[in-house]
């Protein structure tokens, strides 16, 4: 087609499309996108060294005595040895009593030298309640420890021994078994410990008390925080800091608020504030497999405030690499300047006096350097504002270039084109990462993080780019105009979609919190846009000048999506190590693909500025250097710090009937499954060591004798968990929450332990029977109720209302949770009853299903010799967590 058969733009002059009828001015070198690429990584790299930026820790001997506003690392650390001590601080085993006393000691040491009141205590405390987790449950506790220690203020505390109005910071000192817990949550007790130790100098009081809680239960399902809800100075809480970790390093983040005004203070008191709004979304949606005390406070007791937490480097969340050692100079100083800082500035508000009811914002920071937030009502109108503004930045290009319909026209076609675009990336993204699923080893970026990059960023970038052209390619065969007005054209078509899907978004009020990851960057390239429109149609630019100007200006936007992208990854990749999917990089390939989408929109349009000679090649090139990075046979967990996740079971499964005498008895192993390979990873193990028989060896002499002592596994003794999990209640297994697909192997039993449940009576009175029960058991146990037909469970003697986890064949089940979350030399029995409503003439027959599971959850030293010899068998990497378990199927 000849150029006088095309339309102009605007009355613009026309250019040809061929890059030899163009100045070399007009346009940049494909060549040169190496370049342009390599800046976006170094911004990357800028980006996260911002945000990654720690202050150096602060001495004790740089402070002195009487300096209550100035927190120490140096002294936080000697807080932290003494907390974690050397093991697993488990509730309910030896060594977590003798922590517990430690802790106490420590803060008891502290009141005994400040020059301001702290009133300190241990309490010990009984109690039920419904969690709703996903199976809900009920949550039993008995002999639970908490340590408490108060700062007084002018608050006080009242003649019924309850404190007057008071903040609420909170930590958890239990870990997870065979984790010493440093970051979970060792760091934020030791933080909150000097911080107590600092702040107990000051020689005036603060308005209001302030209550460090160190519990000791969260990590049995947060039942050490529901604990403190019934001790005296828990009443007149106005407002909670909640402290925990899924991760380790670099900053803590706020990621759940319900009350903006100590939100307003975070972000007034703290140099480097890190919050997202987005995690609040992602938390509550259950996609973060996981949960804080900040559950209690807000679900039962109108406690309002925000929920702080470390999230990167999730690699070494409940992991035996969580050690003190590996924790990096300048995370406990940062910490630790946050929560000073926070909750003095907090015990002195006059605004948090009066309590107010559950609400959140708005809140997001950028880079760390500064944040922003406010009211949901006020998002509305900034986002509304907004898209608005994006949408008058489009029409200040058709102004500027000619407000024609065919103008119009381009720009929708552009709008379409960029779409395009995106699918295409889109479709790049799910066809290498099919390949990738088929051909080669998912889970590799557990340890090397930044081969996302090439994995999924690169192949979207390539064919987006790629799509970009050949559509400019056919649009210029319509009407022709220079390369800067089509890059300015697509830009424009960006942000028209941008703007449309912020304004679509204003109608959903659930995604309010969302809504800043469109605002944020539309804002700024909108601001941007009407620089380079200008000096486009006024400067008469050239191409690289209008790359350098679009590249500077819209770098903020960009730097944001960088910031987010590092963020989500850092917090998504290492729940895919625990998640059980069966395809884990389908997740985050999608997840980047959308990060991928994000980030390029900020400079969407400025791939038009470079010629088409030469293009494929480059995108040929990446291509290639990506397609081979994808064939690297890197291992998940070829790093030191990244472990495979294994929850076994060693385990004892007894039916009984009616009249006790056993039925059925199976003993062995379950190998949970936590990722996609630990299943097959174990079992490829056990088939590779000198433990495995052939079935048709398994009776051979071996050159003459048979060493007893030596476990045998025969193939006959491994067996896949799935077909008895649509049958039987919790697959039969010894916890409630089995995933399908896990691996049991037969083998002796554990070492034997006491546990028993029994019926100390039973009564029926017209059409309601009492069972009374007695349970004995380890430290931890939980037990599955299952009334037969016609039979309903109208009451217990729990205090946590009756509700059922479940519902399996028709009939509900309840699962009770419990623990005795303090050492003793002797267990105390749990004793309960249930009320049952059951006709009369089945008053007689068995009226429920019951199991009891007893659990010892970290107890090393009981381990058989076969037992230990199977766990020899496996590879260093395998990061295994024991639970010694007695299953008991009864009928009464």
């Amino acid at each position: 087609m000849s150029t006088s058969n095309k339309q102009a733009l605007g009355g613009l002059p026309l250019f040809g499309i061929n890059d030899h009828e163009e100045k070399t001015s007009h346009w940049i070198s494909s060549k040169y996108l190496v370049i342009l690429f390599s800046f976006f990584l170094l911004l990357a790299f800028i980006t996260t060294v911002i945000e990654n930026d720690l202050p150096s820790p602060i001495k004790e001997r740089h402070i002195s005595r009487s300096d209550a506003n100035t927190f120490s690392e140096e002294s936080a650390k000697k807080y932290l040895d003494k907390i974690l001590g050397d093991q697993p601080r488990v509730s309910g085993t030896k060594y977590h009593f003798i922590k517990t006393r430690d802790l106490k000691e420590l803060l008891d040491n502290i009141a005994r030298f400040s020059n301001l009141p702290v009133h300190t205590d241990w309490q010990y405390v009984d109690g039920s309640y419904w969690l709703a987790f996903n199976p809900a449950y009920v949550n039993i506790y008995q002999n639970l420890s908490n340590i408490v220690a108060v700062l007084e203020g002018d608050s006080g505390f009242n003649p019924d021994g309850t404190t007057g109005t008071s903040i609420l910071v909170n930590c958890h000192y239990d870990s997870v078994p065979f984790a010493i817990g440093a970051s979970d949550n060792g760091v934020f007790c030791a933080v909150m410990a000097e911080t107590l130790s600092k702040l107990s100098r000051r020689k005036t009081k603060l308005k209001h008390n302030i209550i460090f809680l160190f519990n000791g239960a969260e990590e049995n399902a947060l039942m050490a925080s529901h604990g403190f809800l019934s001790h005296p100075w828990s009443k007149n809480i106005i407002s909670v800091v909640n402290l925990d970790a899924a991760g380790m390093n670099w900053k803590p983040n706020v990621f759940q608020v319900t009350d903006p005004r100590l939100l307003h203070i975070y972000k007034k008191t703290s140099s480097r504030p890190t919050a997202q709004g987005v995690g609040e979304v992602l938390f509550n949606t259950g996609i973060i497999p996981s949960d804080t005390d900040f559950r209690i406070w807000r679900d039962f007791g109108n406690i309002t405030g925000i929920d702080i937490a470390f999230v990167k480097w999730g690699c070494v969340y409940h992991t035996r690499n969580d050690r003190p050692e590996l924790i990096h100079d300048g995370v406990i100083q940062n910490a630790g300047d946050m929560l000073l800082n926070l909750v003095r500035e907090a015990a002195d508000s006059s605004d948090l006096t009066l309590k107010e009811p559950h609400s959140t914002a708005v809140y997001f920071d950028y880079l760390g350097l500064f944040l922003l937030t406010y009211t949901k009502s006020v998002a509305l109108q900034v986002d509304v504002i907004v898209g608005l503004l994006g949408l008058m930045s489009v029409g200040y290009y058709l102004w500027l270039f000619g407000f024609r319909r065919s103008s119009c026209h381009e720009l929708l076609w552009a709008a379409a084109g960029r779409v395009l675009c995106a699918v295409a990336g889109l479709l790049s993204v799910a066809a290498f990462t099919l390949f990738m699923i088929v051909a080669t080893t998912q889970l590799r970026y557990l340890s090397v993080e930044w081969i996302v990059v090439p994995f999924y960023w690169v192949p979207y970038l390539i064919a987006s780019l790629a799509t970009s052209h050949a559509f400019d390619v056919w649009r210029s065969k319509k009407t022709t105009i220079s390369r800067s007005i089509r890059a300015v054209q697509a830009m424009s078509a960006t942000r028209l979609l941008m703007s449309s899907a912020l304004l679509i978004l204003c109608c959903v009020p659930s995604l309010t919190n969302v809504r800043y990851i469109v605002a944020a960057p539309l804002l700024v390239m909108s601001a941007a846009s009407v620089v380079t429109m200008s000096a486009v149609r006024y400067g008469r630019l050239k191409a690289l000048q209008h790359l350098i100007l679009e590249v500077l200006l819209n770098a903020p936007a960009t730097m944001f999506a960088f910031s987010l992208a590092s963020r989500f990854d850092s917090l998504l990749i290492p729940i895919m190590g625990r998640s059980a999917a069966n395809y884990p990089d389908a997740i985050i390939a999608g997840i980047n693909a959308l990060l991928a989408v994000h980030a390029a929109c900020s400079v969407s349009g400025i791939d038009l500025l470079f010629s088409r000679r030469r293009l494929w090649t480059v995108l040929g090139g990446f291509a290639v250097l990506s397609f081979v990075i994808m064939l690297i046979p890197i291992s998940p967990y070829r790093d030191e710090s990244t472990t495979q996740r294994h929850y076994w079971f060693h385990t004892q499964i007894t039916s009984y009937d009616r009249n006790f005498k056993p039925l059925d008895t199976v003993s062995g192993v379950m190998i949970t499954k936590l990722d996609v390979y630990n299943v097959q990873a174990a079992l490829a193990a056990i088939r590779d060591s000198d433990l495995y028989v052939k079935d048709n060896e398994a009776n051979k002499d071996n050159e003459g004798s048979i060493d007893n002592t030596k476990l045998r596994i025969k193939e006959s003794d491994l067996s896949i968990i799935n077909k008895q999990c649509d049958k039987e209640l919790y697959c039969d297994m010894p916890m409630f929450r089995p995933r399908n697909n896990s691996l049991f192997v037969k083998m002796s039993p554990p070492a034997p332990f006491k546990h028993s449940l029994q019926v100390v009576n039973r009564s029926c009175v017209e059409n309601i029977c009492s069972l009374n029960f007695v349970m004995h058991g380890p430290a931890h146990n939980s037990i599955t109720i299952w009334p037969r037909e016609d039979v309903n469970l109208m009451n217990w003697s729990f205090d946590s209302p009756v509700k059922e986890t479940m519902t399996m064949q028709d009939r509900p089940v309840y699962t009770l949770i419990h623990s005795t979350a303090t050492y003793t030399e002797f267990f105390e029995p749990l004793e309960f009853t249930l009320n049952l409503t059951v006709p009369t003439q089945l008053q007689s027959t068995v009226l429920l299903d019951v199991s009891h599971h007893a659990h010892k959850i970290y107890n090393p030293d009981d381990f058989t010799d076969e037992y230990r010899q199977l766990l020899d068998v496996m590879p260093e990497y395998f990061n295994i967590a024991t639970f010694l378990t007695f299953r008991s199927n009864y009928l009464f």
